[in-house]
């Protein structure tokens, strides 16, 4: 059980970091929020973080893993990883900077709004499209909708984790092998 202590540590270490990158964007240029890279770069992050963290637990295991041991400590980074980033993109939202949620609303429907102009998309049919991701967008920085979002985001890094796994294995040599 000594690699849940090793995962559980990457995956903190994995929110802390991200949280990291979100506040200096915040505080760099704000409008870097809601450029693509900037979710791209998160996601590498805890790709990282997801392979650094297996191989250690792994190594923590006197080298030995089976493809459900990796893909257990694969997932509890992520799982750490999520959902205490979450919880601190919360603190950001709520008593950090209480006017980013809406702020983020605004840049993120003009950017949409942009992109469906520059697909030629109709002054109708975009109205109402707009119409449609605003109020999805409603609880998106809420503490449900972040809480959603994290858990949604698990069955992603489930998938990623299998590949993990695949990769991060590796079990005792034997006579037979």
């Amino acid at each position: 059980m000594s690699h849940f202590n090793v995962t559980s540590l990457y995956g903190v270490v994995c929110a802390v970091v991200n949280f990291v990158l979100l506040v200096v964007y915040y505080l760099v240029n704000i409008n870097l929020l809601v450029e693509w890279y900037t979710s791209v770069l998160a996601l590498i992050v805890t790709a990282a973080f997801l392979f650094a963290g297996t191989v250690a637990a792994r190594n923590a295991q006197e080298g030995s893993f089976s493809f459900g041991q990796a893909w257990m400590a694969s997932m509890t980074v992520a799982f750490v990883a999520q959902f205490l980033g979450a919880a601190l993109t919360v603190l950001l939202y709520e008593i950090i900077a209480p006017e980013l949620p809406s702020l983020l609303e605004q840049m993120t429907l003009e950017k949409t709004r942009e992109m469906m102009e520059g697909f030629g998309m109709s002054a109708d049919l975009l109205k109402m499209q707009m119409r449609e991701i605003k109020e999805a967008m409603k609880e998106a920085y809420t503490v449900k909708g972040l809480t959603l979002n994290a858990a949604g985001g698990m069955l992603m890094w489930a998938i990623v984790s299998l590949i993990v796994a695949a990769v991060t294995r590796r079990n005792l040599n034997s006579e037979f092998a």
